[in-house]
């Protein structure tokens, strides 16, 4: 039986992001895959670290591309040290090699990581970051593989400070019929409500459109 992306993600999403950053496939890459055209988004934020602890965001929490949340550093120590996590944006990917999509469409994941910690700590991890199609659910989704002008790979560096940052590209694989415009952080690192990311994900999402006329007044 041929498990579809989305499935094989509720499998191997997690197991597959924690080899992040060794991934390296040698293969002929894909055409352009059909769907909705690539779309250009921020591949970096300008982060500003808030003076004092900053409160971890609360599992459900929504946010619009562009801003922060307070998140585990590392996703199997989620009452540990926290690090800010800034998602600009997810968009339909192309070069993606025909191994990795295996049939599905590939979408690239920005997200600039900036340390919380306040002496050096080693990088934080981006496990638990994916593209979703309804805000709750993660597809596969892996490191880059090497060659992709749009989802370059980077190599964090080993150690971070309060307010240092870097930015990363991850690959999402969506179901042929899915579009992926959501991008979720679902870590399964506790039964504890407060930390309990995979039954409420944070999810950020396209900021609402602005209404074309003011409301009236008076």
């Amino acid at each position: 039986m041929t498990l579809s992306p989305a499935t094989r993600a509720r499998r191997r999403v997690f197991v597959s992001t924690i080899v992040i950053g060794v991934l390296a496939i040698g293969a002929c890459s894909s055409s352009t895959p059909d769907g909705p055209a690539p779309t250009s988004v921020p591949t970096s934020a300008s982060v500003s670290v808030p003076a004092g602890q900053a409160p971890r965001s609360a599992p459900g929490s929504s946010l619009a591309f562009g801003e922060s949340a307070v998140l585990p550093a590392i996703a199997f120590a989620a009452a540990g040290r926290r690090t800010m996590f800034t998602v600009t944006g997810i968009t339909p990917g192309t070069g993606v090699p025909d191994d990795v999509t295996d049939g599905g469409v590939a979408y690239f994941l920005y997200v600039t990581v900036t340390s919380l910690a306040n002496r050096p700590a080693p990088a934080p991890s981006v496990i638990g970051l994916s593209g979703s199609a309804d805000g709750r659910t993660p597809t596969l989704t892996l490191a880059p593989t090497p060659g992709l002008a749009e989802c370059p790979q980077s190599t964090p560096p080993e150690q971070m400070s309060r307010g240092e940052s870097y930015a990363t590209c991850l690959v999402s694989v969506a179901d042929p019929e899915q579009r992926l415009e959501q991008v979720i952080y679902w870590a399964d690192t506790t039964s504890d409500p407060a930390l309990d990311y995979q039954s409420a994900p944070v999810v950020w999402a396209p900021a609402p459109s602005p209404s074309a006329s003011p409301p009236p007044t008076g």
